[in-house]
């Protein structure tokens, strides 16, 4: 199959190999010393229900999400990740939570590595080295290392997803496009909502292009990521006697994200209690109807401006003055001014546009940011390739 387009990419030389090893081995040491330092942290509602749904499945061999019986109300990847990990534990006689911990900083130290060889790939080194500094400053990324929850795993997957699809778009070959695929399902199975971006950078190269080789591409993509996705299908549909194609919990986030600049339910009845699971989605969908209805202003605003202030305006978790004017500066406004940047530059306009396609999907959800903390590596490439390019145009930067 030929090359969508080509690139060429110099390899990483030995000075920066060793610059690079110096960074990342800092990182490492910094994090681990912040989770062994912090005071013990008492786990949230859902690193609560991923714990017992943990030790739950070692005493009784299902996987049930606050349950007593097989459910589907979450995706399997983040737990069978902890199983794993808690089994390791076991053996080597450790506390399973501080082993979680102590992975989770090893897989954010690999997430680094691929921040650095995305913006690499687009602007050189001095862009790799730039975005790498700005995700490894990011204190919210040393707490995500402490905290019991899907980030810092799907995090590093999406990562290796988006520089899968990079190469697979260079290079053209079948089964990079499959390897890519394959990727993607392992993220879905930790943290769905990135699933239908699996289609989008194969329809709009086709609907430039016009070649019936990309859709050959994109086949053999969705198929590789339907192989990885059966075991999750064929469990459900044998455990639970129904086809569910990733998890049942979507109707609560939809639901609360219908009471517009209110979504800890601060003011007036919660709008979620006493509303059946199987039916928030059904109730979600009249709220929205209804608001947009009665109340059109306020409710065009709340999907658009005021879901993306709540998302995007503040940084995830405890953080100081430094760490917010870091997050507004870096991975707000030049974050969102380099994706404009690079949804135009062949190598990056795949990863910008995954930032436009996640933030629009969270629009529909309740808008905390906790969800969009996933986006900013990503964003640290996006304002690193963005400054360095300003440099290289204006400043005669090397390439």
């Amino acid at each position: 199959m030929d090359r969508f387009y080509q690139m060429k990419t110099g390899g990483i030389h030995r000075k920066e190999k060793i610059i690079l090893g110096l960074i990342l081995l800092i990182a490492l040491i910094t994090r681990l010393y912040y989770i062994y330092t912090s005071p013990e942290l008492k786990l949230t509602h859902d690193e609560l229900g991923y714990h017992e749904m943990t030790l739950r499945f070692f005493a009784k061999g299902f996987m049930g999400y606050y349950a007593v019986a097989p459910t589907a109300f979450v995706t399997p990847g983040y737990p069978v990740f902890l199983i794993a990990v808690y089994f390791v534990a076991g053996l080597i006689k450790t506390d399973p939570l501080t082993t979680v911990r102590t992975v989770q900083v090893i897989l954010s130290v690999a997430s680094l590595f691929f921040v650095y060889l995305i913006a690499r790939k687009s602007a050189g080194p001095a862009a790799g080295f730039l975005a790498l500094l700005f995700a490894a400053i990011y204190s919210p990324s040393y707490m995500a290392n402490n905290r019991i929850l899907t980030e810092v795993l799907y995090i590093f997957l999406l990562l290796v997803y988006l520089y899968s699809l990079m190469l697979a778009f260079e290079r053209g070959d079948l089964w990079r496009h499959a390897l890519s695929g394959a990727f993607l399902a392992v993220a879905v199975l930790v943290r769905p909502s990135a699933a239908p971006f699996l289609i989008l950078p194969y329809m709009v190269t086709f609907l430039v292009k016009r070649d019936v080789r990309v859709l050959t591409a994109l086949i053999v993509s969705v198929a590789a990521f339907s192989i990885m996705m059966v075991p999750w299908w064929v469990r459900n549909y044998m455990v639970l006697d129904k086809f569910i194609m990733f998890a049942t919990q979507s109707g609560d986030p939809i639901l609360r994200g219908t009471d517009p600049w209110d979504i800890y339910d601060k003011y007036g009845p919660s709008i979620i209690e006493g509303v059946p699971n199987a039916k928030k989605t059904e109730v979600a969908m009249e709220r929205i109807k209804e608001g947009f209805s009665t109340d059109p202003w306020l409710w065009i605003r709340w999907y658009t401006v005021g879901k993306l202030s709540f998302l995007w305006h503040k940084p995830w978790g405890v953080f100081t003055t430094w760490t917010e004017a870091l997050h507004l500066w870096v991975f707000v406004v030049l974050g969102w001014l380099g994706t404009l940047v690079n949804l135009f530059d062949k190598r990056l306009r795949w990863t910008a546009l995954f930032i436009v396609f996640s933030t629009a999907i969270h629009l529909a959800f309740i808008p905390i940011n906790r969800y969009t903390y996933p986006l900013t590596p990503i964003m640290a490439v996006m304002a690193g390739t963005l400054l360095v390019k300003i440099m290289q145009k204006y400043l005669t930067l090397p390439r």
